[in-house]
């Protein structure tokens, strides 16, 4: 049986409404144990990843748009933002009035007070570089709709992505297919054993660069237009589905 490699987008796609479907677990559980390789393929930073799939058994995490990989239990790959330049882009938003998230590798800032245990409240760029120049902050996250002028300038410097509700950007260069392609050339597996499994925009460049592409059912048309296979919705098992379908096994009654 061919081994293949999974990756495989959090939100909207393995985990909806705080829930990982328990056909999705079952699937990759079998999976992994046939031999085939699982790996979490996120925009979210490795800090913010629900504990409820932390706790889940992966093969490695491709995390913060591909900035960020780790296979064999390792860090296999980093990319970094001077905190510099972090610093100057929190204060650019924050003193523009709107809300800042800054993903790090293992801690998440903002700049609103949120009663949430995960979050550092931080009040400047300054207090940036000096509370947090050693730590690894690849991603921001903002929410809202951002300017047609800000869209463009920040395009020009980052991985940018505008969604219907937030904008979301990290160090350029670095994709969810380049997530997949590092892991993969790491692996010393060639690239078209991989599988990538989405559900959004910021989805379409793993699933062109995989050698399978899984689109959930319940996913925008224009992602579906990349899929070699569309699923049933994420939250009834789409995830699942893909897996089965890719393994050519039934699922578990």
């Amino acid at each position: 049986m061919q081994k293949y490699v999974f990756f495989l987008d959090i939100d909207g796609t393995l985990f909806n409404d705080g829930i990982v479907c328990r056909k999705n677990r079952q699937a990759l559980a079998q999976a992994r144990r046939l031999g085939h390789l699982v790996f979490i393929n996120t925009a979210r930073s490795y800090s913010i990843i629900p504990q409820k799939i932390l706790k889940m058994k992966f093969d490695g995490y491709v995390t913060s748009m591909g900035c960020s990989i780790i296979a064999e239990g390792k860090k296999i790959y980093t990319a970094r933002m001077p905190i510099e330049e972090t610093a100057e882009i929190f204060d650019y938003f924050n003193n523009t009035g709107r809300t800042v998230h800054l993903e790090g590798d293992n801690i998440f800032l903002t700049n609103r007070e949120e009663n949430r245990d995960e979050m550092i409240f931080v009040s400047s760029g300054a207090e940036i570089i000096k509370r947090f120049s050693s730590e690894n902050i690849p991603k921001f996250f903002i929410p809202g709709v951002l300017s047609a002028d800000e869209i463009k300038r920040l395009s020009e410097r980052y991985c940018f992505y505008q969604h219907e509700n937030y904008a979301e950007f990290c160090v350029r260069g670095n994709t969810k297919a380049t997530g997949i392609q590092r892991t993969m050339q790491y692996l010393g597996i060639d690239i078209k054993f991989s599988v990538a499994a989405g559900d959004s925009i910021n989805d379409i460049e793993m699933l062109k660069a995989a050698g399978i592409a899984v689109v959930m059912g319940d996913a925008e048309n224009k992602v579906k237009e990349y899929a070699d296979i569309v699923t049933c919705a994420a939250s009834a098992g789409g995830v699942a589905e893909g897996v089965y379908g890719v393994i050519g096994l039934k699922p578990k009654s």
